[in-house]
C-alpha cells in the first residue's frame, strides 16, 4: 500500500511539473505572439502609401443613415475631397499609430487650415474641431515619417494638399467621361481611371441595406516612398470591394434626404 502511495504522489509531482512547464512555454509563445503583433502593427514599415480620396456625398449617406440627428458638411460644389495619406503594407492594413512622442498639434497646420478646410473635410458637422485631421495624423501620418515628402506634421498635411490638386479624382474621372449622377459598371471607373492615370488605382463602395442600390464611396491611388505613382496592386480589397454583376452610383446628391451645411 505504502509503494502505491509513493508512486502516486511521485507521479502527481512529475504531472505538477510538466503542467507548470507547458504554462511558462504558452505563456512565453502568447507574450512573443503578443510583441510580434504589436510590432507589425505599429512598426513604421510599408511597401506602398495609399492617397484616399472621398466622395463627399458619399461619406454624407454614410454617416447619416443610422441617425437622423446627424449631419454633414459638404463643399460647395461636388468634388472629391481628402481623406488621408495611409502607408501599407501589401496584403494587409496598417502599420497604424507608429510614433506617439509625435503628438497633433494644430498651430503647425496654421498655415494650411483656411485650405484643409475647403479640401480636407471633417464631413461628421459637429465633431470635435480638428479631430479628423488629429485622427488620420496619428494613426497614419506618424507612420509617413520615413518618407522625406512627409517628414512632419506640416510636410505630411501639405503633401496630401498637393496631391489633391495634381490628382483631383472629379478632374480624373470627368477626362474618363465618368460624371456624377450616373451610373457604371466599377470595372468601366477602374478601367478609366487607368487610362487617365496609367496605373491601377482602387474603387471602394458603400450599399444602402434598404435599396441595395451601391454608392461609389472613395478611390485610392498609390505612391512609392519617392511619391512616384504607382499601380495599386497588393493593395488589402484590391481592385474593389464593390459588387462587379451591377451598376454602382455616382451620385449628384446625397442619397435620401439629410440635414446638411455647406462650408
Amino acid at each position: 500500500m505504502k509503494r502505491v502511495l509513493s508512486r502516486m504522489f511521485k507521479y502527481n509531482i512529475a504531472s505538477c511539473v510538466l503542467l507548470l512547464y507547458l504554462l511558462c512555454v504558452t505563456h512565453s509563445f502568447e507574450r512573443r505572439w503578443s510583441q510580434e503583433s504589436f510590432r507589425k502593427r505599429t512598426s513604421n514599415e510599408f511597401d506602398v502609401l495609399i492617397f484616399t480620396q472621398r466622395w463627399p456625398l458619399t461619406a454624407c449617406f454614410v454617416w447619416t443613415k443610422n441617425s437622423e440627428k446627424r449631419s454633414c458638411l459638404l463643399p460647395k460644389r461636388n468634388e472629391w475631397t481628402i481623406h488621408g495619406i495611409w502607408p501599407t503594407k501589401y496584403n494587409t492594413i496598417g502599420p497604424q499609430y507608429c510614433n506617439s512622442s509625435m503628438p497633433f498639434d494644430k498651430n503647425a497646420l496654421a498655415p494650411l487650415e483656411s485650405e484643409l478646410k475647403e479640401k480636407w473635410i471633417d464631413i461628421q458637422n459637429g465633431s470635435t474641431p480638428y479631430s479628423f485631421w488629429k485622427h488620420e495624423w496619428d494613426k497614419h501620418g506618424t507612420c509617413a515619417l520615413t518618407v522625406k515628402a512627409l517628414n512632419s506634421e506640416f510636410n505630411y498635411f501639405r503633401g496630401a494638399l498637393n496631391l489633391l490638386d495634381k490628382y483631383n479624382m472629379i478632374d480624373v474621372l470627368e477626362k474618363a467621361n465618368i460624371l456624377p449622377g450616373k451610373k457604371y459598371m466599377v470595372q468601366d471607373v477602374l478601367v478609366g481611371i487607368q487610362k487617365i492615370l496609367g496605373k491601377r488605382g482602387q474603387v471602394t463602395c458603400v450599399v444602402d441595406g434598404k435599396t441595395h442600390e451601391s454608392y461609389m464611396r472613395e478611390i485610392r491611388i498609390c505612391f512609392d516612398k519617392t511619391m512616384q505613382l504607382v499601380d495599386c496592386n497588393g493593395i488589402y480589397n484590391f481592385p474593389t470591394n464593390c459588387n462587379r454583376s451591377q451598376e454602382i452610383t455616382y451620385p449628384s446628391h446625397v442619397p435620401r434626404f439629410y440635414h446638411v451645411k455647406q462650408i
